[in-house]
């Protein structure tokens, strides 16, 4: 054995995974002690077997025609991807994996060598995870469903109280019970933005190719009548087609654009601007106003619900549309992060990956 082989067996000895070397019949042809450990197989079980031993039994067959499949056009990448994928060991139990591939040149053709990682705590956790946030939206969902009714009891009643005594309200009374009403209707809202949220984590998004462009013209023709005679100078440049699901990322603009309207509303003109640029991440939207803005140490807070950086009394909202935004971007695999300082205004920016990204 030369210095080069040598060497190639101890960085697979030191390798944190299970290693495996297979060659182009499909045997297995070197292994490391992860393996050993990992499958509970010696050395000497493996070597010369088919690399099938190590695959569950109903999966044996299906995993022959891939590792043809892959023969033909071997380059690396991980196995399997979106996919569970599953390992069995000497005993015939079976555990979640892990594995990349990546094909090695020899003198009798082209082998592959298999990294093969355990996932089993990860998938509990990410399983856990699972159930604890569908058990979260079916409560969220729940509680905000049932809080309707009584919210539309005390609307409807202070309504048919201030019909009924009429002219007869002092001043203090009649602003007791404007602020009943202005309660009423603030608490619909936010009950109608939590089952937003709650309906869009069991959402699954429907990719299409969709314009950019149109979407935002059409949020912006509805948000006309909330302008109230409003100076605003609008920037708004060319933006692309992205493959996405067209209603949500209509939400994600409308929300954004209309943040931007409203935290500009002490600006004499407000300016805002939607545009977009390149990224290795796909096309990065960008919203800009020249709004109150806020303090970037508080950025962290922004996208949580019920997080507000401004008094309500100042500027209105539930907290809750950040939140939603963040949502929807991330099931799309972008990102979305914000630049601002007080008094000088916010950038948001998100992107929207080549091809979609589309997560359920």
């Amino acid at each position: 054995m030369d210095q080069t082989q040598v060497s190639f067996r101890q960085l697979l000895e030191a390798a944190p995974d299970a290693m495996l070397v297979v060659d182009g019949a499909g045997r297995i042809s070197l292994v490391n002690s992860q393996t050993e450990h990992l499958f509970g197989y010696d050395r000497e079980e493996l070597l010369g077997e088919p690399i099938e031993i190590l695959v569950p039994h109903n999966l044996q067959a299906r995993h022959a025609e891939h590792r043809s499949t892959y023969q033909r056009d071997p380059h690396r990448r991980p196995m399997g991807t979106g996919l569970e994928l599953s390992g069995r060991r000497k005993d015939g139990s079976w555990f979640p994996v892990e594995i990349s591939l990546s094909p090695v040149t020899a003198s009798d053709g082209t082998w592959v060598m298999a990294a093969v990682r355990d996932i089993t705590v990860r998938a509990r956790v990410q399983k856990a995870l699972t159930s604890a946030n569908r058990e979260l939206e079916a409560f969220t969902y729940s509680v905000s469903h049932d809080l309707r009714a009584p919210i539309r009891q005390i609307d409807g009643f202070a309504r048919l109280l201030d019909e009924h005594l009429g002219d007869s309200l002092d001043d203090k009374g009649r602003h007791y019970l404007t602020r009943i009403q202005e309660g009423a209707v603030g608490m619909g809202e936010l009950v109608d933005d939590l089952l937003h949220l709650a309906r869009l984590g069991r959402q699954e998004p429907r990719p299409e190719r969709v314009d950019l462009d149109a979407v935002v013209k059409q949020v912006l023709t509805e948000l006309q009548g909330d302008l109230d005679g409003r100076m605003i100078e609008w920037k708004v440049n060319p933006l692309p087609s992205v493959v996405c699901d067209r209603g949500l990322i209509r939400v994600v603009f409308t929300n954004l654009i209309s943040n931007a309207v409203k935290y500009t509303r002490p600006r004499r003109p407000a300016v805002i601007e939607i545009g977009y640029e390149e990224s290795e991440a796909g096309p990065r939207i960008a919203i800009r106003d020249n709004g109150v803005g806020f303090d970037m140490k508080y950025a962290d807070k922004l996208f949580g619900v019920f997080q507000r950086l401004h008094p309500v009394e100042e500027f209105e909202g539930t907290g809750v549309g950040l939140a939603t935004v963040q949502r929807i971007v991330h099931k799309h695999g972008g990102d979305i992060w914000t630049q601002a300082a007080p008094d000088e205004g916010a950038t948001f920016f998100f992107t929207v990956p080549v091809g979609g990204g589309v997560a359920a």
